[in-house]
């Protein structure tokens, strides 16, 4: 099958013919149909979080299934699914403490490209690494049956692609991690493909001021679209003042940080009230910190905190999703900015690099 391969840091992802050997006990065989193209990935291509290589990218996507695993029940040939990256093994500590999103064998796959037993399923020669466990800038893959969520007939596979990541990841931040309620005001700093989903499940849950902050005048223009309130022109205009200035010098309930940069995080750390509540959505590069005066801690008990994939419960949480989609609550069509290619892939990352996408979609059908 055809996959794009990152062999390099730095460098352009090569096409080439992978092998894809069948799947084992638990695991389901996927053709792809759509993939989103996501900062996680680019990240991955430029060093940012170095991992062994080579390595096939990917991992936000919609897919139909081809083949089942020994032991495989609840799934049939031509089903349409939505895959989660985030394995959970329902049996280590994490998933038995109700934290499926920090499954201790599923953050492991994340760590080594690996499935479940520690080997891989790609191969040209030696062994090819997945790509938080999904693999989808390929035509197939080989995954857990555990990854995958069965989805409507009448849902378009290119929107359902995105729900895998950048919807999952943004909504669950502010339903999950934050509970947002009617009335609360929220800081979003970023809005790309996860920020501005962050927006629209605040703008769901009723929050009364959504404050959105960007330095890219047409991702702000979206953001207004998806439920934002105000806008802050980051190349002039300072979100921590604005928040206090909406809020009578308090500060926001929350804000979210959709970047993964130590002066964003210090800007939603600084932008909320006492007591209110700062939560770091965006990947960072690894070893990139961020200074919190230890003193405003005690004294003004906010709260600084991590979002890992929207503190999802993946199966529950995607048909959720599905049914506000279909309410026409969720705005799921209006994140696509450009369609690609599979042998465009490269073009595609230069595309998000430059600013230019909320969510890029490589299409498979």
């Amino acid at each position: 099958m055809k996959a794009a391969v990152l062999r390099a840091y730095r460098a352009p992802l090569s096409i080439e013919n992978i092998d894809l050997l069948p799947p084992q006990s638990g695991e389901i065989r996927v053709r792809f149909a759509a993939s989103g193209v996501c900062h996680s990935d680019m990240t991955r291509i430029e060093g940012a979080r170095a991992s062994a290589l080579p390595i096939v990218l990917g991992h936000e996507a919609s897919a139909y299934v081809e083949e089942l695993g020994p032991g495989v029940t609840g799934f049939d040939i031509g089903d349409r699914v939505v895959l989660s990256f985030i394995y959970d093994c329902g049996q280590c500590y994490f998933c038995r403490s109700g934290h499926p999103n920090l499954c201790e064998v599923g953050i492991g796959m994340l760590r080594n490209g690996t499935m479940p037993d520690g080997t891989t399923r790609l191969r040209k020669g030696d062994e090819v690494l997945h790509h938080m466990t999904v693999s989808s800038f390929a035509e197939e893959a080989v995954l857990p049956a555990r990854c995958a969520t069965k989805i409507p007939d009448d849902m378009a596979m290119d929107v359902a692609a995105l729900i895998g990541c950048a919807v999952l990841t943004g909504t669950g931040a502010v339903f999950n991690a934050a509970s947002v309620s009617p009335g609360d005001s929220v800081l979003v700093i970023g809005s790309g493909g996860v920020g501005l989903n962050v927006v629209q499940a605040a703008a769901i849950a009723g929050a009364s001021i959504i404050i959105v902050s960007d330095m890219s005048p047409e991702k702000l223009k979206l953001a207004r679209s998806f439920g934002a309130t105000h806008l802050v022109d980051a190349r002039s205009e300072d979100p921590v003042a604005k928040a206090k200035e909406l809020t009578q010098g308090r500060g926001v309930d929350f804000a979210f940080e959709a970047i993964g940069n130590k002066v964003t995080i210090q800007q939603c750390y600084d932008a909320i009230r006492s007591a209110g509540k700062a939560i770091v959505v965006g990947v960072a590069e690894a070893g990139n910190c961020c200074e919190i005066e230890a003193l405003s801690l005690p004294f003004t008990e906010k709260t600084l905190t991590g979002s890992m994939y929207g503190g999802a419960r993946p199966g529950l949480d995607i048909e959720r999703l599905i049914d506000l989609y279909s309410s026409k609550r969720l705005h799921l069509d209006e994140l696509i900015s450009q369609t690609y290619r599979l042998d465009q892939i490269n073009e595609a990352f230069h595309d998000l690099h430059e600013g230019r996408l909320a969510r890029g979609l490589i299409r498979y059908e």
